[in-house]
């Protein structure tokens, strides 16, 4: 099978390295794939070489871009639905689709969505999507008079989601989205596949440990996300001060403006570590215990993050956003304690509890331990990749 995946960057993320993986996956399969990127400037090769070292990365050609970026944004600024970079993004794709001849577009987020479907109809190529949270986000910040970087979302999302072959949606909370908002648009298009995961650690953990002045037999606390507060950064720092145990350690792995902020606030505590961007975060997440999420996200879905904790064997402590109840098994094989989000909120003292819980109740943190490898198998790649392909195939066969 030939295939093109579509993606407007690739940058440090959870569904760009997903794409990136999956693409990986496939090829291994024996498909002919390549991965189609809008903006060449938010491509991050490094990424690309650790997560799909066999796989082709087109960018598009978009002479000027960065004047026509400022052009773009002056019209958006003007409520003036046109871009010039999507005429050379169109005429890109049009040639790579004759080059390549996809038998199938496997596109992600709406923006790309609706320009794939305008390119592929030309050629008669389906095109299915996966959502990651932006169709949804999208229409709750519209309902609440919030500004979005997209002009018309409420016709343009029905008009991709008639067109599109199929849609794949990662958590139950997108398929009651759909189901209830556009009804008409996905009967019978929707199917629910979980995002495939695998990894390679290229780090000692213990080498890491003597960087960051860690002794053996301290407990570690950690925390890998997108550097906003949504993401619970800040509760993560206050319940673990209010351990107030010498022998633990956080380190918390992300970059951005707001997490310079925390740590030149906490500079003097010597317990807690900022490590800054990681390219391949697993190889701090191996060294944690325990890893946290105490996220009020509003578009959480299916995060990377605690797949890679369950990846390492190490519990989870993360609030019930999106579909993290159903990921931790705690319905059945609990890897995790969840600590739920209450008007908008995670309780600082609950998340400090649950901290206490692993440190203090040995059977408890081993039995959630052994409980990781059972909750992890969900992500298995090459469900991941059996289950993409009987949807491409669908798609095609119609």
């Amino acid at each position: 099978m030939r295939i093109i995946l579509a993606s407007e960057v690739i940058h440090p993320g959870g569904a760009e390295t997903f794409i990136l993986r999956l693409a990986q996956a496939l090829h291994e399969k024996g498909h002919e794939v390549c991965v189609f990127v809008f903006y060449e400037e938010l491509l991050n090769y490094g990424l690309c070489k650790i997560f799909a070292p066999d796989v082709r990365i087109v960018p598009a050609r978009i002479p000027n871009a960065k004047l026509l970026q400022k052009v773009d944004g002056g019209l958006f600024r003007l409520s003036i639905d046109k871009s010039l970079r999507s005429n050379y993004i169109k005429q890109s794709l049009h040639q790579l689709i004759k080059e390549h001849q996809p038998d199938v577009i496997h596109s992600h987020l709406l923006k790309v969505d609706a320009l794939c479907l305008d390119v592929a109809q030309t050629y008669n190529v389906p095109v299915v999507n996966t959502i990651h949270g932006d169709y949804l986000q999208f229409y709750n910040k519209t309902q609440a008079g919030t500004p979005i970087p997209l002009l018309n979302y409420l016709t343009k999302a029905p008009k991709n989601l008639k067109r599109l072959a199929h849609t794949v949606v990662i958590s139950n909370k997108q398929i009651r989205f759909f189901e209830e908002h556009f009804p008409n648009e996905t009967k019978g298009k929707i199917t629910k596949i979980y995002n495939g995961y695998r990894s390679n650690v290229t780090e000692d953990s213990i080498a890491l440990k003597k960087q960051l002045g860690i002794q053996e037999g301290e407990f570690v606390f950690g925390m890998v996300s997108r550097g906003i507060p949504e993401k619970g950064w800040q509760i993560a720092i206050d319940a673990f001060l209010q351990l107030n145990n010498a022998q633990t350690h956080l380190i918390l792995t992300g970059s951005s403006d707001y997490l310079s902020e925390l740590k030149n606030k906490y500079a003097k505590e010597q317990r807690i570590h900022f490590t800054g961007h990681a390219d391949n975060p697993i190889n701090w997440v191996n060294v944690f215990d325990v890893g946290l999420l105490p996220s009020t996200y509003p578009s959480e879905s299916l995060p990377t993050v605690i797949i890679e904790y369950l990846y390492c064997n190490a519990p989870v402590i993360a609030s019930d956003a999106g579909e993290i109840v159903h990921m931790t098994g705690q319905d059945s094989t609990p890897s995790g304690i969840i600590t739920p989000i209450q008007d908008g909120k995670v309780s600082v003292s609950e998340t400090r509890d649950a901290m206490e819980q692993y440190l203090n109740n040995k059977e408890l943190y081993n039995q959630h331990k052994a409980n990781t490898k059972n909750c992890y198998e969900q992500f298995d790649m090459n469900k991941c990749v059996a289950a993409y392909t009987t949807v491409y195939q669908n798609a095609i066969n119609k």
